[in-house]
C-alpha cells in the first residue's frame, strides 16, 4: 500500500497487474465499449431469462432421511397437505356455518383453480352425529334446553318469519298473564331480541343467534369458527404462487358478503399464504430501504474518495458485475430461489469494496504526485495482488457451500463465488479504463492526522495490552457461545400483524385445530392404537389420537337421550304445512299486538325481566311505525338464523351409531390408507409456539415413534440442517482460504496473522448476539456469508500491505478504504433493520454489529498482531 513516497519508490515500476490496468487505460475507450455491450447483453439475457422459483420445498435436499420420511407420509395421505386454510369466525354459531357452507360452495364450483375444496370439521356427518362426540351429560343438557324452548320453537317453525316471532311472543305472554309462566321463563329471548333490535335501530351491526338463545347462555366458542382446507392451483413462478387463489377467495368473500359488517370474519392460513404474505411483508417500506440504502452507500463513497466522476465509474462498474454475475447465475441453475436471489447484496457489498480499494489507492497514488496514467499502473501494481487474493479467498469460501444438503445455501455460494471473479475482473479492466476517461481531478495533498496518528502509536505501543484485550474478548464470547440458539420457529421471523400469521396464531391456541403435530404411521389400525396408547402416556404429549377416537363412546345412551327428544319434538319442528311469507301490513299488525302484551306482562314491575319486556315493546312500536325496509331489515337479521337451527336439530335428531365400518369414506381415508396403514396424530402439551415445548415434545415423541414426521418435525430438521449446512460450509470455508493462504503467503506465522481477526469477529459477534437477546435464524443466518468475505478481504489486504513495508497503517489510504468500505456496507444492508418483517430486520441487526467489530478487528486488532514489518519479500 502506498503509505510513503520512499515506499512507492521502492516498489517495481512494472508489474503484471500494473501492466494490465495501463493497457485498460491506454484503450480506455475500446474497454469502455466492450464493458458496456457485455453490460446490455447480460440485462437483456437476464431480463429474458430471469425467473425465480418460489416453492421453499425444494430448498432443502429431498434425499435427507427425514425429507423421504415427510415425502412417504405425504403420499399416503395427499388429503392432509392443504395448501390454504381458511379459518371462518361469526359472530353467532349460524352466522359462521351460513358463511362457510356459501363460501365452499363457491369454491367448489372452480374446479380448475380449486382441485381440492372441503370442510375440516363440519358438514353433513357431523351435522347429523356430531352430539354423539359430546360427553353423555351435556347431549341430556342441550336435549332439555330444546324441549324446554319447544312452546317457542314450535310455532316459528311453522311460521319462519317476522310475524312468526311476534306472534309466537304474544302467545306466550299470554301464558304469563295467565299466570301459567314467568317472565323470567321468557327473558332470555326478549332480552335478546331487544338487543338486537336496538342495535339495528342505532344503526350498528346486529347478530341474533337461536342457537345461543336455546342454550340460555354463552355458546361454545368452538361454534362460532370453521375451517375449509383447500389445495389451489399454485403458480411458483410468481413471486407470490398463491395470489391467483387468495384474491378468487376474497373476490368471493366480497360478492357472498362476508365481512365484519355482516358478522364474519374471513382469513387465510396454511403454508401458501404464509409464503406469500412473507413475501408481500418484505416488500413493505422496500422503497424507502432501498432509498436509504443507495444513499448511505453514495454518501460513504463520497466521504471515501470526494470525487462524484469516481463515484460514477465505481457504481457503473458494479452494476455491469451485478447483472453479468446474475446472467451467468441464470446460465448455470436456470432460475433463482428465494435464497440464492440474496447473492444481490452479496455481490453489491463486496463489489463496491473492490472498487473502493482500487480508487482510494489510485487517490493516494495521485496525491503523491504522480499523473493519472502513472497511477493508475501504481494503483493497479499495489492493489491489484491484494484484491486478487481476497477474491479468490473469499469465492472459495462461497463455493464451498456448494456441497451442503442446502440446495438454497448451495446455489447461493456458487453464484456468488463465481460473481467474485466477474467483480475482480471488472475492477481491474473496466474501472481503471473509466477513470482514464472521466478524468477525476487530483486531490489535495494529504495532511497530517493527530487523532489516528496517535490511536495508531498507542496500538504499537501497546500491543501486548491490544492483543490481550482482544483475547479476553473471544475467550468471554467463547463462552457465551453454549447460549447461542438457532430460533427454527419461522412464526418468529413473521410480522404477527400479517393476516396468515395471526390467524396460525389463533389456531395454536387450540389443540384441535393447532397445526404444530407430529405424525406417525403404522401397519395396521390395532398397531396405531398400541402406538397412541404409549404415546398419551408421555408429559409432553396432550393427545394422541387415531381413527378409533372418532368412535363415540357411550353411543347406546346418547342415543336414547336424542330419540326420546326427536319423538316428542318432531311434530313440532317439523310441521306438515308452513304459513305463506306475511305482508309488511301483516307483520306490523302483529308487532303492535306483541307489543302491547309485553307491556300487559310487565306492568308496573321493577323486575329486570319486566324492564326488558318493556325496552322490547318500545322497540316493537318503533320497527311498527318505521319504514317497512326497517322490518325487512329485521328480518335478514332474526329469520335466517332460524332456518339454520331449525335444520341443524332435524339433523342432529338423525343420529346413528357410528362404527368403523359406518364412518365416511373420505373420513377413513384421512387416517387409513387402502392397503391398511394406520395414522396417528399426536399433539403437544402446552404452549405450542414455544421453542423449548415444542423441541422436548419432538425428542419425546420420537423416542417413541422413530418413524413420527409433520409439519412441526419437518420445521424442526430444517432449521438442524440449515444450521448444519451453515456450520460445514463455515468449517470447509476456514479450510479452503486458510490453504489458499499458505500457497500465497507461505509463513505460517503470516496466514495466522490473516486469519485470527476474522476468528475473533465471528467470536465478538456470536457473543453480542447472545448479550442482546438475538438467536440466529433462518433469515439473519444468509448475512453471514457476506460478513466474513468482507472480514477476508479486509484482513488480506492489511497482511499483505503489511508484507510489502507497509507501517503505521492506521494512517495509510488502505485503512480509509477499509473504513468507509465498511461503513458503506454497514449503513447500505444495515438499513434492513428497519424493515417491518422481523427476520429481516433481524438480518439488518447481525449486519451492522458484525461490521461494527469487523472495523475494530481489522483496525485496531489486527494492527496489534502485525506489528512492525519485516523486511519486504524480495520480488521476483
Amino acid at each position: 500500500m502506498a503509505v510513503s513516497a520512499e515506499q512507492a519508490a521502492k516498489e517495481p515500476r512494472s508489474s503484471l497487474f500494473g501492466r494490465w490496468v495501463s493497457f485498460c487505460a491506454a484503450n480506455a475507450l475500446v474497454v469502455t465499449l466492450l464493458g458496456l455491450a457485455l453490460g446490455v447483453a447480460a440485462a437483456l439475457y437476464a431480463a429474458g431469462h430471469f425467473a425465480i422459483s418460489t416453492n421453499t420445498d425444494d430448498l432443502i435436499s429431498k434425499a435427507l432421511p427425514w425429507r423421504q420420511q415427510e415425502a412417504a407420509f405425504d403420499k399416503a395421505f395427499p388429503q392432509n397437505t392443504a395448501q390454504i386454510v381458511i379459518v371462518v369466525d361469526g359472530k353467532t354459531p349460524e352466522l359462521s356455518e351460513q358463511a362457510t357452507n356459501a363460501l365452499t360452495a363457491r369454491l367448489q364450483a372452480d374446479p380448475k383453480l380449486f382441485p381440492g375444496v372441503r370442510l375440516a370439521d363440519s358438514g353433513p356427518f357431523w351435522s347429523r352425529n356430531g352430539l354423539l362426540y359430546a360427553p353423555t351429560a351435556d347431549v341430556k343438557s342441550d336435549m332439555d334446553k330444546l324441549i324446554a324452548a319447544q312452546p317457542f320453537l314450535g310455532p316459528v317453525a311453522a311460521d319462519p318469519s317476522l310475524r312468526g316471532v311476534a306472534d309466537t311472543l304474544n302467545t306466550t305472554l299470554q301464558g304469563v298473564t295467565a299466570g301459567q309462566a314467568t317472565l323470567h321463563d321468557l327473558n332470555k329471548p326478549i332480552r335478546s331480541l331487544a338487543d338486537t333490535l336496538e342495535a339495528l335501530k342505532a344503526g350498528k351491526p346486529a347478530f341474533f343467534s337461536w342457537r345461543g338463545m336455546i342454550a340460555g347462555g354463552a355458546v361454545d366458542p368452538r361454534e362460532l369458527r370453521h375451517l375449509i382446507l383447500v389445495d389451489p392451483k399454485l403458480n411458483f413462478d410468481e413471486l407470490e404462487p398463491g395470489a391467483q387463489a387468495a384474491d378468487a377467495i376474497r373476490a368471493a368473500m366480497k360478492d357472498l358478503k362476508l365481512d365484519a359488517s355482516h358478522g364474519v370474519s374471513v382469513r387465510l392460513t396454511g403454508e401458501t399464504p404464509l409464503q406469500d404474505d412473507e413475501f408481500g411483508s418484505l416488500a413493505e417500506r422496500v422503497v424507502l430501504i432501498a432509498g436509504l440504502s443507495v444513499a448511505a452507500i453514495v454518501l460513504m463513497l463520497w466521504l471515501a474518495v470526494k470525487s462524484a466522476r469516481l463515484i460514477i465509474a465505481i457504481l457503473i462498474t458494479t452494476f455491469i458485475g451485478l447483472v453479468v454475475a446474475a446472467a451467468w447465475g441464470l446460465i448455470v441453475y436456470d432460475r433463482y430461489n428465494v435464497i440464492s436471489v440474496a447473492f444481490i447484496p452479496l455481490f453489491v457489498g463486496l463489489g463496491i469494496d473492490f472498487g473502493i480499494q482500487f480508487s482510494v489507492r489510485f487517490r493516494a497514488e495521485r496525491a503523491l504526485g504522480l499523473e493519472e496514467r502513472e497511477a493508475i499502473n501504481a494503483s493497479g501494481r499495489g492493489i491489484g495482488r491484494q484484491l486478487t487474493l481476497a477474491a479468490t479467498a473469499i469465492a472459495s469460501g462461497f463455493l464451498a457451500f456448494a456441497p451442503t444438503d442446502y440446495h438454497g445455501l448451495s446455489q447461493l455460494g456458487v453464484v456468488a463465488g463465481l460473481g467474485m471473479f466477474v467483480a475482480l475482473a471488472l475492477n481491474l479492466t473496466l474501472l481503471p479504463a473509466l477513470i482514464t476517461l472521466m478524468h477525476p481531478k487530483p486531490p489535495p495533498e494529504t495532511g497530517e492526522q493527530p487523532l489516528l496518528e496517535k490511536l495508531d502509536r498507542f496500538i504499537l505501543g501497546r500491543r501486548r495490552l491490544v492483543v490481550g484485550a482482544s483475547a479476553g474478548a473471544a475467550l468471554v464470547s467463547a463462552a457465551l457461545l453454549p447460549f447461542l440458539h438457532f430460533d427454527f420457529n419461522p412464526l418468529h421471523l413473521r410480522n404477527p400483524k400479517v393476516e396468515s400469521v395471526s390467524a396460525l396464531l389463533d389456531l395454536l391456541k387450540d389443540p384441535n385445530l393447532s397445526p404444530n403435530t407430529l405424525e406417525a404411521v403404522e401397519p395396521s389400525q390395532a398397531a396405531a392404537d398400541a402406538m397412541a396408547a404409549r404415546l398419551k402416556r408421555l408429559p409432553e404429549v396432550s393427545e394422541a389420537r387415531t381413527l378409533s377416537d372418532l368412535v363415540p363412546t357411550d353411543q347406546d345412551q346418547k342415543l336414547a337421550i336424542i330419540h326420546d327428544a326427536a319423538t316428542l319434538l318432531d311434530f313440532t319442528l317439523n310441521p306438515i304445512a308452513t304459513l305463506p311469507p306475511p305482508t309488511d301490513t301483516e307483520v306490523t299488525a302483529s308487532l303492535i299486538q306483541a307489543a302491547q302484551s309485553l307491556r300487559a306482562a310487565a306492568g308496573q314491575s321493577a323486575d329486570p325481566a319486566a324492564a326488558d319486556a318493556r325496552r322490547l315493546a318500545a322497540d316493537f312500536e318503533a320497527l311498527a311505525a318505521a319504514p317497512p325496509a326497517a322490518r325487512a331489515k329485521a328480518a335478514e337479521v332474526i329469520v335466517p338464523p332460524l332456518t339454520v337451527v331449525l335444520g341443524d336439530i332435524s339433523a342432529s335428531f338423525q343420529a346413528e351409531p357410528v362404527s368403523l365400518q359406518t364412518l365416511p369414506a373420505d373420513l377413513i381415508r384421512d387416517w387409513r390408507t387402502p392397503d391398511g396403514r394406520a395414522r396417528v396424530s399426536i399433539v403437544p402439551k402446552g404452549d405450542a409456539n414455544n421453542n423449548k415445548v415444542l423441541r422436548r415434545f419432538i425428542e419425546a415423541v420420537s423416542a417413541v415413534a422413530p418413524n413420527a414426521t409433520g409439519p412441526l418435525f419437518s420445521i424442526s430438521r430444517s432449521g438442524d440442517t440449515v444450521l448444519k449446512a451453515f456450520l460445514q460450509a463455515g468449517v470447509l470455508s476456514f479450510i479452503a482460504i486458510t490453504i489458499l493462504l499458505f500457497i500465497v503467503l507461505r509463513r505460517p506465522r503470516d496466514v495466522a496473522i490473516t486469519m485470527a481477526p476474522i476468528v475473533l469477529t465471528g467470536l465478538l459477534t456470536l457473543g453480542s448476539c447472545v448479550v442482546i437477546g438475538q438467536p440466529l435464524n433462518f433469515a439473519n443466518i444468509i448475512a453471514l456469508p457476506l460478513l466474513f468475505g468482507i472480514g477476508v478481504a479486509f484482513h488480506i489486504y492489511f497482511v499483505m500491505s503489511w508484507r510489502s513495508g507497509g507501517s503505521h497503517l492506521l494512517t495509510s489510504s488502505l485503512a480509509r478504504a477499509v473504513f468507509f468500505s465498511a461503513l458503506a456496507t454497514a449503513t447500505g444492508f444495515g438499513s434492513l433493520w428497519m424493515s417491518t418483517h422481523p427476520g429481516t430486520a433481524s438480518m439488518g441487526k447481525l449486519l451492522m454489529i458484525s461490521l461494527i467489530w469487523t472495523l475494530v478487528s481489522a483496525l485496531l486488532f489486527q494492527p496489534a498482531l502485525m506489528g512492525e514489518p519485516d523486511a519486504p519479500p524480495t520480488q521476483p
